[in-house]
């Protein structure tokens, strides 16, 4: 039934728990008709009526589905570590080269995967990579690798397919596969069994791609790769935006800027950024704005300056940018977050904050989103403010968000209507929301100058 070693090993554990009288339990593997199996086996002294030991019983469980169910949980486990570590340092690094480094540092941190690298698709004659960040244990593959995003030699590997294809790569037995031979001997020298390949895209088209790499097989499955193809999202994302500021930045340096040309780049900047977060989560997809629209009629309400106006429309249209922090999965579950996954989402006012605060605004935009989920009895979050402590542009938010999310369809409900949302923010009057806002909001609904979609800007700004 066994082999020989494995059974020699057994009747030696049935001979220890005769002997010590003792139960005991383990866990081994044994491979019949060329398939892995994993058993469960307890075993336990057999006693006579004097108590004497006089056998062993052994119970056996085939737990071999359990096993592999515990081990991806733990891969998925892994990669959710990795894409966490990932999503901080989106928000801490500001040049390229280093943001990236970090990126694949924060990928092979604990070792359990051995290798990150990125590179651009270069339009050289050779179609050529370009590695511009990598880490891991097996940072020495990379030592002289040429890889091609062409159809050549040195592109019909994983790297070349994933770029010219614009598509995902998943190679569980890489070392087997015939297209990967111009690598084959560093990866077994690097001790690479497998690999998956991950379009970096900007524009709509693969720029370049980010690799990992495992030293088992059959490290990347399904549940793996969707997460971490939301990874190479993020990152196309986070590129895209540092080089929109950069590109700012530069701008600014080169000529001087009218003020109202600088308004309208910041203006711009924001919409772009605003644009590029909701195609990544479709279900907020149209919020900002409608959420920037409803807190501009507020402040018209309350007799707020043309100034003040502008910066509720701007923080309105990124009031939610920093949820790039907070995995898709969690912005879509269809039910009820549990402890962990809502405190990762209330994060993303600090996140956000962290991420505009270095624009130098000619308005408290950063301030706004910082504090858009405040509650006037200090009951909210991420500051715990009261009060007059929380800036009457981010009170306006915190009202006018509340409507129009509860009249909108979420992931985990459709749409409750306006009339709820009036209920709602008339209970809150006084104890979290200010007064004068609620007022002002019920005029603006009741009046009907409000839908749960974006107001025109000419409207909003005469």
């Amino acid at each position: 039934f066994l082999p020989p070693a494995q059974s020699e090993m057994y009747r030696r554990d049935d001979l220890d728990v005769m002997e010590s009288r003792r139960m005991r339990t383990s866990e081994d593997s044994w491979v019949r008709n060329g398939k892995t199996h994993w058993i469960r086996t307890t075993k336990a002294p057999v006693f006579d009526k004097a108590g004497k030991v006089e056998g062993v019983i052994l119970i056996y469980r085939d737990i071999t589905d359990e096993r592999h169910a515990r081990e991806e949980r733990q891969r998925q486990h892994w990669a959710l570590e990795a894409i966490s570590r990932v999503n901080k340092a989106m928000v801490s690094v500001d040049d390229e080269e280093s943001f990236l480094g970090h990126i694949c540092e924060a990928v092979t941190a604990d070792n359990r995967y051995s290798l990150a690298w990125i590179g651009w698709a270069e339009d050289d004659a050779a179609q050529s990579v370009r590695i511009v960040a990598g880490r891991g244990i097996a940072k020495a593959y990379l030592d002289g690798l040429k890889t091609s995003w062409g159809d050549n030699a040195n592109g019909r590997g994983p790297t070349g397919k994933s770029i010219r294809f614009n598509r995902t790569e998943v190679h569980n037995k890489l070392i087997e596969e015939e297209t990967f031979a111009p690598w084959l001997e560093r990866a077994r020298q690097a001790g690479i069994r497998a690999s998956i390949s991950l379009p970096i895209r900007i524009d709509d088209r693969a720029a370049g791609a980010l690799m990992i790499y495992g030293n088992d097989f059959d490290v990347f499955a399904a549940r793996e790769v969707t997460l971490f193809e939301e990874l190479a999202d993020n990152i196309a994302f986070a590129v895209q935006a540092r080089r929109l500021r950069t590109a700012h930045e530069q701008a600014l340096k080169d000529r001087a800027l009218q003020a109202e040309t600088l308004e309208q780049a910041l203006e711009d900047a924001l919409a772009t950024v605003a644009a590029m977060l909701e195609q990544r989560d479709p279900y907020t997809a149209g919020h900002q704005r409608a959420v920037a629209g409803l807190a501009v009629a507020i402040g018209r309400e309350l007799g707020l300056s043309p100034e003040r106006l502008k910066a509720l429309h701007l923080a309105g249209i990124v009031h939610d940018i920093g949820k790039i922090r907070v995995p898709v999965e969690i912005l879509t579950k269809p039910g009820r977050l549990n402890a962990v996954e809502f405190a990762i989402v209330k994060q993303h006012p600090e996140v956000g904050y962290n991420l505009l605060k270095g624009i130098d605004f000619p308005w408290p935009v950063a301030d706004i989103v910082r504090q858009h989920h405040e509650a006037l009895d200090g009951s909210g979050y991420p500051l715990g403010l009261q009060g007059d402590a929380i800036c009457l542009e981010a009170r306006i938010m915190t009202v006018a968000d509340i409507v129009e999310s509860m009249s909108s369809d979420r992931p985990y409900r459709p749409a409750l209507g306006l009339d709820r949302a009036r209920q709602e923010i008339l209970r809150l009057k006084g104890s979290k929301l200010d007064p004068r806002v609620v007022d002002a909001c019920v005029e603006v609904i009741d009046r009907g100058d409000f839908v749960p979609s974006i107001l025109n800007l000419e409207t909003q700004f005469g």
